[in-house]
């Protein structure tokens, strides 16, 4: 079988698809930074304006950047991930790609044998949203209420746990990598924290002790 080709418009779509995906990782570290020491944040020399500035907006880009990453449409030419596999061509995986992407696929829950990148790929993505239909139902709705329309229903206690914002992440960071190196033969970016480090010397900077920057510092 000859190679799944790679297209220009869904390389161009893979690269924007990455700018969002970095975006969204720092909005994801500066929610859950703050939420791990908000007591220590109270405490320290930030402008409690500031504070809440940053909270807010970490909220609602959460919130934005998802939806526009699992968005979508078929009137508009998106970045997304739908918008992605509906620019692949459809012709045949070969052996090697087959394996790359029954790796991506078995990964969020999918044991179907690979054929066509479009086809798989829809299912897969079909799966994880199934999975995941709770969370990104959650996110939508905070977007339409509160991004976009100030709707005073808007709850932040209604967005999903910081856990879903991890794989929701996640499974958006390795579609790109999987699209980037197994469609495109180029070697994935790996996405930086640099937004998620520099909060931290800003909080050492404004008197917090010994910042956390993850959960897992607990161990």
């Amino acid at each position: 079988m000859a190679p799944e080709m790679p297209t220009p418009k869904a390389d161009t779509k893979n690269i924007e698809l990455l700018r969002l995906i970095a975006q969204l990782r720092g909005h994801v570290d500066i929610h859950r930074i703050i939420g791990l020491n908000l007591g220590a944040l109270r405490e320290s020399k930030m402008s409690a304006a500031l504070l809440g500035y940053l909270q807010k907006s970490a909220h609602e880009a959460l919130a934005l950047y998802i939806c526009k990453i699992f968005e979508s449409s078929t009137r508009n030419e998106l970045n997304s991930i739908p918008g992605i596999i509906e620019s692949l061509p459809v012709t045949p995986l070969s052996e090697v790609q087959k394996r790359d992407f029954a790796t991506f696929g078995e990964k969020y829950g999918s044991h179907a044998p690979p054929t066509d990148a479009r086809s798989y790929l829809r299912e897969v993505l079909g799966l994880f949203r199934r999975i995941h239909s709770e969370s990104l139902g959650r996110l939508k709705i905070f977007r339409d209420t509160l991004g976009a329309h100030s709707d005073s229903k808007a709850d932040i206690e209604f967005l999903p746990s910081h856990t879903e914002f991890e794989t929701l992440f996640n499974f958006a960071n390795d579609f790109y990598g999987l699209v980037a190196r197994s469609i495109h033969n180029v070697g994935p970016a790996t996405i930086p924290r640099a937004v998620g480090h520099g909060f931290i010397r800003l909080m050492e900077s404004q008197g917090v002790t010994a910042p956390r920057f993850d959960f897992d510092e607990e161990k």
